[in-house]
């Protein structure tokens, strides 16, 4: 970790994990408080509790996580989120997490991801200006260290396989130079325009008369006897009787009604008026309200009650039939 890169004034939280060693980070502590002097502030973190820490909004405009090593930390979108939330407007986060160099095979273990992977997850997260900056390949000793943290105990066997295979990514990314939910006033006031003008500019020659488009038949009204429908059905003992080849629909209306089926025509004898039709059901007479709640209205003296027979005395049985009072 660079010590020189602070100013005075500027607000820095450090986080990492419990395991870290408390001399070092007390030492990178006192050494940034003192650059940043009594206008700056340095805080710590630990990273697992980050994401449920009571961190001030806007806070900081310098975060340092997972920089202090060995660690098998993981970044989550969550901690992601809450970074940009304490972060003040065009603050910078500069971390640090393992990071797979290549794909592993048949291989179970706790690292899965990539840089790039971590990149995508801080775009996504609203960071801006994310730049993997170095990876650099972990030393057998540091990779020992890791199987160690997992609480492995095959370590020269994991070594063995995986060297070569893990790398530590240090990646930069930065807050947009505005705050999230920043709210800016927005003049929608439009400049007087001379309606005249622009209508002057349009010729008359260019709008089309709409009456020109008619003919002299498009103006006649049709007549009721021309929206009838034709009825070319024989005349039979003065009613209308299908053809034999009927078409109109004349005889499935007759094979309904042989049927029993009643069919409505709605297209014959069109009337202007209105048919206003009360959908309330009528209520019947009270008189069954013997046979349960199901026969009863609403405001039925015998709602609640089970059936009984007309005349008969309702008694309490069980429980019920006792006082719940004793003398």
């Amino acid at each position: 970790m660079s010590l020189n890169s602070f100013t005075a004034g500027d607000k820095v939280l450090f986080v990492a994990p419990a395991t870290v060693d408390q001399a070092a980070f007390i030492q990178v502590k006192n050494s940034v408080q003192e650059q940043v002097g009594s206008n700056g502030q340095t805080a710590f973190e630990v990273f697992e509790r980050v994401s449920e820490a009571p961190l001030i909004k806007s806070s900081y405009n310098l975060i340092y996580s997972n920089l202090f090593s060995p660690s098998v930390s993981i970044h989550t979108p969550s901690m992601f989120s809450h970074y940009l939330t304490t972060l003040a407007a065009g603050g910078r986060l500069i971390l640090e997490e393992v990071v797979l160099l290549v794909d592993l095979a048949n291989t179970i273990c706790p690292i899965t991801r990539k840089s790039t992977d971590l990149e995508s997850m801080l775009k996504l997260a609203g960071f801006v200006d994310v730049t993997v900056t170095n990876v650099a390949p972990v030393s057998d000793e540091t990779l020992a260290s890791y199987f160690r943290l997992w609480g492995t105990t095959k370590i020269e066997q994991g070594v063995s396989r995986l060297t070569g295979k893990f790398g530590i990514a240090h990646i930069e990314a930065k807050k947009p130079a505005y705050e999230v939910g920043q709210k800016m006033k927005l003049n929608f006031k439009k400049k007087p325009s001379n309606k005249k003008a622009v209508w002057a500019s349009v010729s008359t020659d260019d709008i089309e008369d709409d009456d020109l488009l008619l003919d002299e038949s498009d103006r006649v009204k049709p007549s009721k006897e021309s929206l009838a429908r034709p009825d070319d059905c024989e005349l039979t003992e003065g009613k209308r009787k299908a053809c034999k080849n009927c078409t109109c629909g004349r005889a499935e209306e007759e094979e309904a009604e042989a049927n029993g089926v009643v069919s409505l025509d709605l297209m014959d004898d069109i009337q202007d008026e209105i048919v206003e039709v009360d959908p309330t059901p009528k209520k019947a007479g009270c008189g069954s309200c013997t046979l349960g709640d199901a026969f009863r209205c609403s405001t039925c003296p015998y709602l609640g009650m089970p059936a009984f027979t007309a005349g008969e005395k309702v008694a309490l049985g069980g429980m019920f039939a006792q006082d719940d009072i004793e003398f």
